[in-house]
């Protein structure tokens, strides 16, 4: 079964890469609840959206919140509660994010939380996924953005209404948001994701939750 769902995941990414940009590989997330019997656990310890991006360089890998330094971002995607000065505003409010705590707590009860605890999860390039993933997260460039909307609305319809608020992009914006609302998100990144996970000043991000995939690549063909 595992290598149907490789091959699969193989030609899905050789579509994208033929019908979309990518400046990196697409990552397959997945989320754990017991240790993976073949899968290495990552050797450093650093914030999802790093995961993310390492992923997206050819490694494959799972963690636990022991090797998430980011407990926002970890928290954003149910492997622990939401720290009191985050749910409260007093993180970003210090930070500088917002004129005041009150606007940073407004703010931060819209963002996208898992709310399922979870023990960990699995981050590999699509290509070498050898498991249905539960989210597909693309760096790229905004034309694989407007690719992947084009794909959409070629068969819904319906207008992309993306959600972001330049915090949590690659942990909330598209790893849970997509996870949640059960559709695709696409966010700008954050300060953290472009410091520490290196995203350029020209791409952003794009979360494809596993309803959406055989859609958007089918549809990806069929307009060309």
């Amino acid at each position: 079964m595992s290598n149907e769902i490789l091959k699969k995941n193989q030609d899905i990414a050789e579509i994208f890469k033929k019908e979309i940009k990518l400046t990196c590989s697409p990552v397959a997330i997945k989320f754990i609840d017991e240790i993976p019997k073949k899968i290495p656990l990552i050797d450093e310890k650093m914030r999802h959206c790093e995961m993310i991006r390492k992923a997206s360089y050819g490694d494959k890998f799972y963690s636990t919140l022991e090797e998430q330094v980011c407990k926002g971002g970890a928290g954003a995607l149910g492997l622990c509660d939401m720290s009191s000065k985050l749910v409260n505003g007093e993180v970003y409010y210090n930070l500088g994010r917002f004129v005041s705590m009150e606007i940073a707590k407004d703010t931060v009860k819209e963002l996208s939380v898992i709310p399922e605890k979870h023990l960990g999860l699995i981050y590999s390039p699509l290509e070498k996924a050898d498991f249905e993933p539960d989210v597909v997260v693309i760096i790229s460039e905004p034309v694989a953005a407007m690719r992947i909307s084009q794909a959409l609305v070629y068969s819904d319809g319906d207008k992309i209404c993306p959600s972001f608020a330049g915090i949590q992009s690659l942990c909330g914006d598209v790893t849970a948001n997509p996870i949640i609302n059960k559709n695709v998100n696409i966010t700008m990144g954050c300060d953290g994701s472009r410091k520490e996970a290196d995203v350029k000043d020209n791409e952003l991000a794009i979360g494809i939750p596993k309803n959406k995939i055989n859609q958007i690549v089918e549809n990806l063909m069929k307009i060309g």
